[in-house]
Order: structure tokens, then sequence, then C-alpha cells
């Protein structure tokens, strides 16, 4: 995710104009890496199926 997030930073900054930073980019990229982990994490728990009771 840390890989992705510095390349997608870098075009987009490429392609907005602007300088690019490395530490921004680095520091926006850990935290929604961290969020999709948690909330993937959830959303894969409420849909795993519950055991039957016999």
């Amino acid at each position: 995710m840390f890989i992705l997030g510095e390349v997608v930073g870098y075009i987009s900054s490429a392609l907005m104009g602007v300088s690019y930073d490395a530490t921004a980019v680095s520091l926006f990229s850990a935290i929604i890496g961290t969020v999709g982990a948690v909330v993937e994490y959830y959303i894969s728990k409420s849909a795993a199926p519950k055991p039957r009771e016999h």
C-alpha cells in the first residue's frame, strides 16, 4: 500500500503541476492504508458465515 500510495502521489502531483512532497504523501498513504485495512476487517468479519446450531 505504501509503494502504491507513493506512485499515485507522484503521478498526481505531476499532473496537477505542484511540487512532490514525499513526507505528506507517505503520511497520507499510511493513514488511508490503515483506515482501509480496519474497514476491510470489519466488513469481512460481519460477512463471515455464522456456524449453524444443530
